[in-house]
């Protein structure tokens, strides 16, 4: 569905990404513990401070320059381990204070600050949902560091709900919070201006990895493949994503999970592509229409019986949290956190690594925790009975 065309109430249910802090407004305080990662790799984690001199703040009238948390998990050196925390002490402080619920102690898989493994490693960008968190899908991150790669996660000042700098100043949303829907700021004029900044938000990152990469002394100093990069997104940042790839040259790839979808990413592009959905019991659309006009490597999976949060730290963090459990998909959580790691894993390694495509994408798959689509069938058979193109 076209971002313009949307009433506030459906666009607020397509493009609110209710992270996994939402889910501990039960109350519990018990604490988690994030899946395992799959991958042979130690994963490290570290958070980098970037400012964009040549641009100001659209949220700010004070002229001051776009300044940016970004949140890397990478392949870690072996070595010791000073485990990592989900997210900082203020930042968890601030959304149990707007829940009005204390939040669980969550324990991740992440040595902070841990070298980068040696080697050069694919990059691939990420972008949350309206208003979303840097670490809403730390479960995938932290399984995509432990097979090679290195994920950048964005908080986008200003609109996230909230991201503390090395300074301990903490920023707030500007335009309300998924733990307060109904003071969330979802208009159009909203949503545009949020959009605008991401796509600029996004460029930046891009800008500043081939500087990580290239200046002595940084941490990813030759450690990052610059040649191969992707996005992913989930939600409004899935819609970023599919934008983003058709602008830069420098993007190969993106993973559109679960996204919304604008009249500008609906036009497509010729570089492969992966949409990644949740309980698709038909293909709207817009979505028909997108892929459609993918005129590249594209693939499509649903994971079926999963809702908006399912790949998201949601899938896990629910198990945690009596009462507020989100649907697992199908197969239950264990197979469809499988499945989104595995799949999401298979695309990057043909596209990043040149590898031959994973089983997983080569033929269409119908079982109990995803249907797989390849380039050559019909995502909406509804489009193809009709003689329409799809």
């Amino acid at each position: 569905m076209c971002l313009q065309n949307l009433s506030p109430t459906i666009r607020f249910c397509l493009v609110v990404f209710c992270s996994a802090a939402a889910l501990a407004a039960s109350g519990n305080t018990q604490s988690a513990s994030a899946p395992a990662p799959a991958g042979a790799s130690q994963v490290g984690t570290l958070w980098q401070r970037l400012v964009d001199v040549s641009r100001n703040d659209p949220f700010l009238a004070n002229g001051a320059k776009r300044e940016l948390m970004v949140r890397f998990w990478y392949p870690a050196a072996q070595g010791r381990c000073a485990p990592a925390e989900y997210a900082s002490p203020k930042v968890w402080a601030y959304l149990s204070q707007i829940s009005g619920f204390p939040l669980p102690k969550i324990k991740t898989n992440s040595c902070l600050q841990s070298g980068v493994a040696a080697g050069i490693h694919p990059v691939i960008v990420f972008s949350p949902g309206f208003t979303g968190m840097l670490t809403d899908a730390t479960f995938l991150f932290e399984d995509l560091a432990s097979r090679g790669y290195v994920v950048a996660s964005i908080a986008h000042t200003h609109e996230s709900t909230a991201v503390e700098f090395p300074d301990s100043r903490l920023i707030t949303s500007s335009f309300g919070s998924y733990l307060a829907p109904q003071t969330l700021r979802a208009d159009l004029e909203s949503l545009a201006l949020v959009r605008s900044a991401r796509l600029d938000d996004v460029k930046f990152v891009l800008n500043e990895l081939w500087r990580l990469d290239t200046t002595l002394g940084s941490a990813f100093h030759n450690r990052l493949d610059i040649a191969h990069i992707a996005v992913m997104g989930h939600s409004l940042g899935g819609e970023v994503a599919l934008t983003i790839l058709q602008r830069e040259s420098r993007v190969r790839a993106a993973v559109w999970i679960d996204g919304v979808i604008s009249d500008e990413s609906a036009a497509g592009t010729a570089k492969p592509v992966l949409l990644l959905a949740a309980g698709r019991e038909q293909w709207n659309q817009d979505e028909c229409r997108l892929w459609s006009n993918l005129r590249g490597i594209r693939r499509a999976v649903n994971l079926r019986g999963a809702e908006h949060l399912t790949p998201s730290d949601a899938v896990w963090l629910g198990r945690a949290i009596p009462g507020m459990a989100v649907a697992a998909g199908a197969a239950g959580s264990a197979r469809t956190i499988a499945a989104i790691r595995n799949h999401v894993t298979a695309f990057f390694d043909s596209v990043l690594r040149d590898r031959p495509f994973n089983p997983l994408l080569t033929s269409m798959t119908f079982d109990r925790a995803v249907t797989v689509t390849t380039a050559t069938q019909p995502l909406c058979p509804q489009l193809a009975e009709k003689g329409e193109p799809q």
